[in-house]
């Protein structure tokens, strides 16, 4: 649920808002407060989505305030709120990156559009397709990355002809995703193994795409990620290579995917392993080491505690 900053001296402003913002679904009010040094601090410590702030203000005005929170954090929408229409106010908005200038009194539909406006940016287009839904509705990354195995191992006969269907369902979706996927989704399917791998990219695509239009800094994280993926890397690398702290990327993570950075590496790494014990018959050491495993031991070890079955068990299972 995206979160909502106020900031405004005026008191009774500050409780307009909040009750009009609070009567649209979706949102919620976490902080309001009456200066730009607060709402400062609070973007310092705090992941928030949406700020509305006003621009005259004691100890810091709402330009500097923004120009402050923009210069540490680009993806947060600031809303200038002003009760003067001047055009300095408004070049100085405009330089500062804000979403919109705004002048007082706001209504509540106008709170409303911006909102609504905000929310689409991130939601996917809903399909018809019943078993596309029942994919996208998954909670975490974790739920994700358990479920399509379970997802696919239930479809009966009737269902797989329903394959192609679902398949072209997602490329509409990322019409412009990568060849990669276009070329898996236009092949048929002779193991299921095949159809789940597809469905494990392109859900794990859905996140990535959802988690870059709220934050746009982690589309440098993860290109690092995709062109580093069977290497030795971890969260040093990453956050050193892509220029954000490492308590930034932690945060941004845990709100999107439910999960850790190296969790998520981990089963992206997984991911693969699987693939190429089923497409190439690949042995653990091999995969291990292809996949910046320094000891097939501790591959081992991970691959246990993810898929809770020993390496060796999943890859004779292939054959059942």
């Amino acid at each position: 649920m995206p979160k909502v900053l106020i900031a405004d001296d005026e008191y009774l402003m500050r409780e307009a808002l909040t009750r009009m913002i609070l009567k649209i679904d979706g949102f919620d009010v976490v902080h309001a407060v009456k200066t730009g040094k607060e709402a400062v601090k609070i973007c310092e410590k705090e992941n928030i989505d949406i700020i509305f702030m006003d621009i005259m203000m004691p100890e810091m005005n709402g330009i500097e305030a923004g120009r402050r929170i923009k210069s540490s954090n680009k993806e947060i929408s600031i809303y200038i709120l002003t009760a003067y229409n001047k055009l300095d106010y408004l070049q100085e908005a405009l330089k500062m990156k804000a979403e919109e200038y705004l002048l007082k009194p706001i209504s509540h539909a106008k709170i409303e559009e911006i909102l609504k406006r905000h929310l689409n940016r991130y939601d996917l287009p809903q399909k018809k397709d019943k078993y596309l839904n029942a994919l996208l509705n998954f909670k975490s990354y974790r739920e994700m990355y358990y479920g399509v195995p379970a997802f696919v191992k239930k479809l009966d006969e009737s269902a797989e002809k329903s394959y192609q269907k679902t398949i072209q369902s997602f490329l509409e979706i990322f019409e412009h995703s990568g060849e990669s996927l276009e070329k898996l989704g236009k092949k048929e399917f002779v193991h299921k193994k095949e159809f789940e791998f597809f469905l494990l990219q392109s859900m794990d695509l859905v996140y990535r795409n959802r988690a870059v239009a709220k934050y746009p800094i982690l589309e440098e994280v993860f290109n690092y990620l995709n062109s580093h993926l069977e290497e030795n890397i971890g969260l040093k690398e990453i956050t050193r290579n892509c220029s954000v702290s490492q308590g930034y990327l932690s945060r941004i993570f845990k709100t999107e995917f439910g999960i850790s950075v190296m969790e998520y590496l981990h089963m992206r790494k997984l991911m693969l392993a699987k693939w190429w014990f089923y497409s190439k018959d690949a042995s653990l050491t091999d995969v291990a080491y292809q996949l910046g495993y320094n000891e097939v031991s501790y591959f081992s070890k991970v691959f246990k505690k993810y898929e809770h079955v020993t390496a060796l068990h999943y890859k004779k299972s292939l054959n059942d």
